[in-house]
């Protein structure tokens, strides 16, 4: 195995890149790629009628819709897909200042990977894109915001192998049941467990049934002594969201294999590329 050291300095677009287009949403992918990036983070979720729709928040935003009339917050998971088209998540946010106002609808994942690999040849850009998915999954939650563990895998694995992606993809998760059944239906793909809470993460890793290859923790949890601890089991570490070069640096100094950023222009400005 490739130790640490002889690794890049891996850096994440968060939610697709949220610096200069809304996030999750095509322009910002695109944007992503034009900036550097080789490898976006992403969120998944399910609607009605079982398409993986890529989008943070299991609701929809309120306000207007695409068409200009009002529209309310409702479940992703109690619309078809028709009817998800028709929001609109293209308005910035305002922690993101430098973000352009954009008409666009949640995307289907099948339409980011066609739109991104599409735009990437076309612009000649080199190298290859990294999916980093997160499945949106609660363990309370089975039957409101997304379908069961089994079928969930089952779908964003259908999505994945229909776009010739499964090498590209890395798939992962707060719901250790999701990431297990991920790994049952497809044991070559590259699992990733997130952690927000120290103390969960050796149950967790206990209870997942086998080693992921990825333990992503929220940065504060990141130590050098957490980060050892992972690399001697296999694991490799990118802490999430990380968003001022000094925590970066800090980072990368006691070992993490990258982050995951909402602001960095493919690690040029930060040094890591």
């Amino acid at each position: 195995m490739t130790s640490s050291a002889e690794r890049p300095f891996e850096v994440q677009a968060h939610r697709g890149g949220r610096l200069f287009f809304p996030e999750n949403t095509l322009q910002a992918f695109c944007s992503a790629a034009d900036l550097g990036f080789r490898v976006v983070e992403l969120d998944l979720h399910v609607s009605r009628d079982r398409r993986i729709v890529v989008a943070h928040d299991p609701l929809l935003p309120s306000g207007k819709n695409l068409k200009g009339s009002g529209c309310s917050r409702q479940r992703i998971f109690s619309l078809t897909y028709s009817r998800i088209a028709g929001y609109d998540c293209g308005m910035p946010h305002p922690d993101f200042p430098l973000q352009q106002r954009i008409a666009a609808a949640p995307p289907l994942l099948s339409d980011v990977f066609a739109c991104v690999e599409g735009h990437m040849a076309d612009s000649g850009s080199g190298g290859e894109m990294v999916y980093n998915l997160e499945i949106k999954s609660w363990p309370q939650r089975d039957g409101i915001f997304h379908p069961p563990p089994r079928d969930y895998a089952a779908l964003v694995l259908g999505v994945v192998r229909d776009a010739g992606m499964l090498h590209r993809v890395r798939l992962q998760s707060f719901d250790l049941r999701v990431v297990r059944e991920v790994y049952r239906q497809a044991p070559d793909a590259a699992c990733g467990l997130l952690a927000e809470k120290a103390s969960s993460i050796r149950p967790a890793l206990r209870r997942l049934g086998f080693t992921p290859r990825w333990l992503n923790p929220h940065s504060t949890l990141a130590t050098r002594r957490l980060v050892r601890q992972l690399h001697a089991r296999g694991m490799r570490v990118i802490p999430w969201t990380v968003n001022t070069p000094e925590e970066a640096s800090r980072l990368r100094a006691i070992g993490a294999d990258g982050i995951i950023t909402d602001v960095a222009d493919g690690g040029k400005s930060w040094g890591h590329s």
